[in-house]
C-alpha cells in the first residue's frame, strides 16, 4: 500500500512540475510579445515649448555650476584660472521627434499642377505651423500653399526654386519674425542636423527626389523634393514628407537621406550642391 502512495506522489510530483514548466514557458511567451517595438511610433514627440523649458532649466544649472566654480577659485591666479577654463559640447540626445504639424503638398489628394511641384511651399508651411503653433487642416493647407505659389508666380520664377528662393519666400512670406535667424547650411553632416533639431529646430532639406526610398512615391519619385527633418534615431532621421500623403513620421536612413540632399541646379539635381535650411 506505501509503495502504490509513493508511487501515486511521485507521478503527482513530476506532473506538477511539467504543469509549472509549461505555465512559465506561455508566460515568457506572451511578456516577449507585449514588448514594444523600437519603432518612431514609440518615440514621444517633443514640443518647442518643451524644449524652450528644458533649455532654460539646463541655463540655470549651468549657471550655479559656473557660480561654484568661481568661488572655488578665487583663491587660484590668473594664470591658473585660465588653464581650467575648458568648453565642453553637450551630448545629444539618443533619440528625439519634435512636433511639427504635417501637410502633404496635395492636401486634397489632387496631384495636378500646381501641387505636383508644391513640396517646397508645403515644406515652409509646416516650418510655419511649428514656430508659430497652429495645426494644419487640408483646406486650411490647400489655401495657404496656394498663396505662396501665387507669390513665387509675380517673382517669374517657376514650379521648383533653389533653396536661397526658399529661404527668401521663407523671411519675406512666411517666417517673418526669424528672417534674421535662417541660415542656410552647405555641405551639413549628420550631427549639424542633429544638433539643430536637438536644439529645437526642425530642417528643410531640398533632394534628389529619385533616389529617396519612399514606397510611396508613384513615377519614381520627384526629379526635386523637399522636406522637413523633424527628429532622429540611433539610425534614422525622422520626417514630414509632404510627397505623399502617408509622409508624416516617415524614417529615413541617415546615408540614404544624406546622399539625397541637393539643390535644384537650374534642374540638374544630382550635381546641385548639398545644403539645407534652418532657423538658428
Amino acid at each position: 500500500m506505501n509503495q502504490r502512495l509513493n508511487t501515486f506522489n511521485i507521478v503527482c510530483l513530476t506532473l506538477s512540475g511539467c504543469f509549472i514548466i509549461a505555465t512559465a514557458y506561455l508566460w515568457r511567451g506572451a511578456l516577449v510579445q507585449a514588448a514594444p517595438d523600437l519603432t518612431v511610433q514609440n518615440i514621444p514627440t517633443v514640443t518647442r515649448q518643451e524644449i524652450q523649458e528644458s533649455n532654460k532649466n539646463e541655463i540655470k544649472i549651468k549657471d550655479q555650476k559656473t557660480e561654484e566654480n568661481l568661488n572655488l577659485n578665487l583663491d587660484l591666479n590668473s594664470s591658473t584660472q585660465q588653464e581650467t577654463k575648458t568648453t565642453t559640447k553637450e551630448p545629444l540626445p539618443t533619440e528625439i521627434n519634435l512636433d511639427v504639424p504635417f501637410t502633404s503638398q496635395a492636401p486634397e489628394k489632387n496631384w495636378d499642377q500646381p501641387w505636383q511641384d508644391a513640396c517646397e511651399e508645403a515644406a515652409l508651411l509646416m516650418l510655419d505651423a511649428y514656430y508659430k503653433d497652429y495645426q494644419l487642416s487640408p483646406l486650411f493647407a490647400r489655401d495657404e500653399i496656394l498663396k505662396l505659389v501665387e507669390w513665387e508666380e509675380t517673382q517669374g520664377w517657376g514650379g521648383s526654386i533653389e533653396i536661397e528662393k526658399v529661404k527668401e519666400v521663407a523671411s519675406t512670406q512666411v517666417l517673418k519674425f526669424a528672417s534674421e535667424r535662417l541660415r542656410i547650411i552647405e555641405d551639413p553632416t549628420v550631427d549639424d542636423i542633429k544638433q539643430s533639431i536637438a536644439a529645437g529646430n526642425p530642417v528643410l532639406a531640398v533632394a534628389d527626389g529619385k533616389v529617396l526610398p519612399n514606397k510611396f512615391f508613384q513615377n519614381g519619385g520627384p526629379v526635386y523634393h523637399a522636406l522637413i527633418i523633424r527628429g532622429y534615431t540611433d539610425t534614422h532621421f525622422i520626417t514630414n514628407d509632404p510627397g505623399t500623403q502617408f509622409g508624416e513620421n516617415y524614417t529615413y536612413t541617415y546615408d540614404e537621406l544624406m546622399s539625397a540632399i541637393h539643390d535644384w541646379n537650374g534642374g540638374d539635381v544630382p550635381n546641385g550642391k548639398k545644403a539645407v535650411l534652418v532657423v538658428i
